[in-house]
């Protein structure tokens, strides 16, 4: 007679303790997801050791990026400029109309560009352009003479500010120049302008109010600008079209995701919930075992955030994929109570328990190793995961008997499932045991004859064609300089961070000469260091304004004698006074400020020829103090690069470790429950190569939850030869099929890339773990 036996009190203590413990994490998720509590780090380079970080480089670029993320740039052009002219003036009517927030800026009054060019007229005396240094340093004084006679009588030229006598040499209209060249906009009839051939552009900008990346403004931009396009069609039918920035990156990645949800979603959810109603005639044990997934993740947020202080954006995606894993505990509870009475539970809960713990102790040893990598990233990742699965197999062991009522009968579906597996044949000395290794063989041979990898991080994009297009069309029409790749200058002071800019930007002059580099962008090029307008300013005085020099042998040409007279008192432009003008509004995020004991700024680049580009930059760097070349693109995916590597070697020691234990339980039968996860990981890994897709970081997370769910299965089997502990195993791999073996329908490179290696992993994990079960 089978023993029936309800909880002891010892039982009844310790899930009235366990059921406390939730109510008290379900308030702390509570105020930290609704209360504002919660600190979601999204910032990947958070995750490299502390010795590692540089925190300028970090701030540069996350200084750089906000003072993108809110800006959509919209450039409307015609062959006739009152066309693209009417066509700005309607679209930013409709956006103004649509009530918005996003705030329109083309148009530039004659007073603000007056202010900017007054702002400079007291410095005049001290700005000089790269050219004009050259020049006065090198050309003789009778040869500047005729340069500036010859200017009052060519009908184009630069054009001049200010009377012939006090600039003969027109000096500060070319430093103006040069700065103006460094942009292709234009003011044109009070508005931002640009040509390009026979088109003429007129230049919008939209700057994104409030939260830069809300999902609710990013829904209600797309449509504004989509009714704003169309009311500049309408008053300039032949208009071209060209939007870019990265808030519509943002809000194509929102709809992508959107719209994967309902259909990826909403597709395993109801295969999910069939699948259960099938095997256990009704969804009260969905709900309960997915309550207890529940449980495990509020449990892993909330002790991570009390850890760490805050969470990382990739911790919780990767936390919330254990799913999978956690459901193992609930489906094999339920699968040993079909067709058994309700009063049984507790005896079959204690008959389960041994095996339910080496499933979750195998499983957890690999996260756990994550720990021991000098990673914060990685160390949280293993909190969380430890935790979360722990916290799930608990509840399932002390909560779900206690929900449990009545009886649940063994129906057909059920045996059927359960009955397959006496149809797998067995490994041993037979025929089907030949091919199948020479099958498996030829394929990891084949697989891993072709295997690479690529951790560019680029390859994770998949925005839409026709953005990436408008998006590099705008760069190469407005020469943007891209904040990917940068130099960071620092120094003690700010002075000494301005020189740093120019002795780098004398250094890049060769590249920029030779047309491997468009130009750089720096702030030295608007606020000079003072050392250097003092350099300036003594050089004009004694080649221009000295007696006998360019000034009076100029005069002298004309004959009308002039009596050199000295250049103004050096009155210096500071960096403050620049940065509080107007003036500095385009280059001001590029200027750091003070950091820890000294200054930073960044100096961007325009128009760099390709990627075989970039060891010339880091080398021009070099042999600079307090210079260093930025490629953000390369340093994200070396950081992606580590992280497989030494996320393949936490794999590769917990498989020796996961044995050991197995060891312990099974004895020299223990291979049986591990062989099949490792066969199956390794031709995963060939076929995806196969398939031609290339191991990624992501390949090799969901190599370790494959481990994780590919294990439980072998213990289950191997633990009993009942029907219902294959019914178990394969409505847990059916689940995770379905949760995340869908994944690889979706357009996102990394979801795709993670799901397709979950699909292969699990089926193949599903399909030979019944081969290695000896017949009892």
């Amino acid at each position: 007679m089978t023993e029936i036996r309800g909880p002891s009190r010892a039982q009844r203590w310790l899930a009235a303790g366990w059921l406390a413990l939730l109510l008290l994490v379900a308030g702390h998720n509570g105020w930290l997801w609704l209360g504002g509590g919660a600190r979601l780090e999204t910032d990947i380079l958070a995750m490299l050791p502390q010795n590692r970080q540089d925190a300028a480089a970090q701030d540069a670029t996350r200084q750089l990026a906000d003072s993108a993320s809110r800006r959509v740039v919209v450039l409307l052009g015609a062959r006739d400029w009152s066309d693209a002219r009417r066509a700005a003036d309607a679209y930013v009517d409709a956006i103004r109309a649509s009530g918005q927030a996003l705030a329109p800026r083309y148009r530039v009054s004659q007073r603000e560009s007056d202010g900017w060019l007054g702002f400079y007229v007291a410095y005049r005396s001290q700005l000089l352009g790269d050219d004009a240094r050259r020049r006065l340093t090198d050309a003789s004084a009778p040869a500047l003479a005729e340069q500036a006679v010859a200017s009052l009588f060519q009908p184009v030229g630069m054009p001049r500010l200010g009377r012939w006598q006090d600039d003969p040499l027109n000096l500060y209209g070319q430093w103006l120049g040069e700065r103006a060249a460094q942009s292709r906009v234009r003011v044109r009839d009070d508005r931002l302008s640009l040509a390009d051939g026979d088109t003429q552009y007129a230049l919008v900008m939209l700057e994104q109010q409030g939260p830069a990346f809300s999902v609710a403004a990013q829904r209600a931009m797309l449509p504004a600008l989509a009714k704003a396009a169309e009311a500049a069609r309408r008053a300039a039918p032949q208009i071209q079209l060209i939007q870019a920035g990265v808030p519509l990156f943002a809000a194509a990645a929102a709809s992508q995701a959107e719209r994967e949800v309902h259909t990826i979603g909403l597709g395993s959810l109801l295969g999910i919930l069939l699948l259960t109603v099938l095997a256990f005639s009704g969804v009260r044990p969905r709900v309960l075992v997915t309550l207890s997934i529940a449980a495990g993740l509020a449990c892993a947020v909330s002790l991570t955030t009390l850890l760490f202080g805050k969470l990382h954006l990739i911790t919780l995606v990767f936390g919330a994929s254990l799913i999978g894993v956690a459901e193992n505990y609930g489906n094999n509870y339920y699968a040993y109570r079909l067709g058994k009475p309700a009063g049984e539970r507790w005896a079959m809960l204690r008959g389960q328990r041994a095996t339910m713990w080496l499933a979750f102790a195998t499983t957890a040893i690999g996260y756990a190793l994550l720990a021991l990598a000098p990673f914060p990233g990685l160390r949280q990742m293993a909190v969380f995961s430890v935790t979360g699965l722990f916290c799930a197999f608990v509840t399932v062991l002390c909560g779900l008997p206690f929900a449990d009522r009545g009886d649940m009968p063994y129906n057909r579906f059920s045996r059927a499932l359960g009955g397959w597996r006496l149809a797998w044949p067995r490994w041993g000395r037979n025929r089907f045991s030949l091919a199948f290794a020479l099958a498996a063989l030829a394929i990891c041979l084949a697989g891993f004859a072709q295997l690479r990898a690529n951790d560019d991080v680029r390859a994770l994009q998949n925005a839409p064609r026709q953005l990436l297009d408008d998006q590099r069309r705008v760069g190469e029409l407005m020469q943007i300089a891209g904040p990917g790749q940068f130099f960071l200058v620092t120094g003690s002071s700010p002075e000494q961070v301005l020189q740093r800019e120019e002795a780098l930007k004398s250094r890049l002059a060769p590249l920029i000469a030779a047309g491997k580099l468009a130009g750089v962008q720096a702030v030295s090029d608007w606020a000079p260091s003072i050392a250097r307008q003092q350099a300036d300013h003594q050089l004009l005085q004694r080649v221009v304004y000295a007696p006998g020099g360019v000034l009076e042998q100029a005069a002298a040409k004309l004959g009308q004698p002039l009596r050199a007279a000295p250049l103004p008192a050096l009155r210096p432009l500071s960096l403050d006074a620049w940065l509080a003008a107007p003036v500095s509004e385009p280059l001001r995020a590029q200027w750091l400020g003070r950091f820890g004991d000294g200054y930073a700024s960044v100096v961007m680049l325009r128009g760099l020829a390709g990627p075989s580009m970039l060891p010339l930059l880091a080398q021009a760097a070099q042999p600079a103090a307090g210079v260093r070349f930025i490629d953000k693109v390369g340093e994200i995916s070396g950081l992606m690069r580590h992280y497989r590597q030494l996320m393949s070697w936490v794999i590769a020691a917990s498989y020796l470790l996961v044995l050991a234990m197995l060891w312990r339980r099974f004895g020299r039968r223990a291979w049986r429950a591990l062989l099949p996860t490792l066969i199956s990981s390794l031709l995963t890994v060939a076929l995806l190569s196969l398939f031609g897709q290339p191991i990624q970081l992501f390949t090799v997370l969901a190599l370790l939850l494959i481990l994780g769910m590919g294990v439980d299965y072998g213990v289950f089997l191997l633990a009993d030869d009942d029907p219902r502990a294959f019914l178990s195993v394969t409505l847990a791999a059916a689940g995770t099929l379905l949760a995340f073996g869908l994944l690889a329908l979706s357009s996102t490179p990394a979801l795709a890339a993670f799901g397709l290696t979950m699909l292969l992993g699990i089926s193949l994990c599903w399909l030979i773990n019944p081969l290695f079960t000896p017949k009892t």
